[in-house]
């Protein structure tokens, strides 16, 4: 498993997700900001706004069972897609050569998983940060229109 590297979202996931009091402080903030923004700017939509930040949050909470972030979760999930065991009734005898393309393969599909993943979670944060807040660009370049 020394090839498979963990991408940095993950483990910043990962410290997230297993810290739930940093995630109540997170939404409390965003939350207070929200309603202060709505109030002073006499506009609400910074608080529908904020629904955005609710819904990253919880999409991450709600994954965070699923997703591989730690060094054992990825062992535990690799070693379910490709078994090093071969015993049964007749066992295989594997040579040197073909446990070193049965590792690579492993490493190989992991990272690929483990990308993946990564770049989901990217793509949900982005994307819902752009629905939520890009109605404001409205404000930016057609203030008096």
């Amino acid at each position: 498993m020394s090839n498979i590297v963990i991408p940095k979202v993950l483990l910043g996931f990962n410290y997230l997700v297993s810290r739930l009091w940093l995630v109540y402080i997170l939404l409390s903030v965003f939350f207070i900001a929200s309603v202060m923004i709505s109030i002073f700017k006499k506009d609400f939509t910074w608080l529908s706004a904020f629904g955005g930040v609710m819904t990253i949050f919880g999409l991450l909470l709600t994954v965070s069972h699923s997703v591989p972030k730690t060094a054992e979760d990825i062992n535990r999930y690799v070693e379910s897609k490709f078994p090093e065991s071969r015993d049964g009734i007749n066992p295989e005898i594997v040579t040197n050569e073909q446990k070193a393309h049965i590792q690579k393969s492993r490493d190989t599909e992991a990272t690929r998983i483990l990308n993946c993943e990564a770049s989901g979670l990217l793509i949900t944060i982005i994307g819902t940060l752009i629905w939520a807040y890009i109605a404001f660009l409205n404000q930016v370049f057609w203030a008096n229109g």
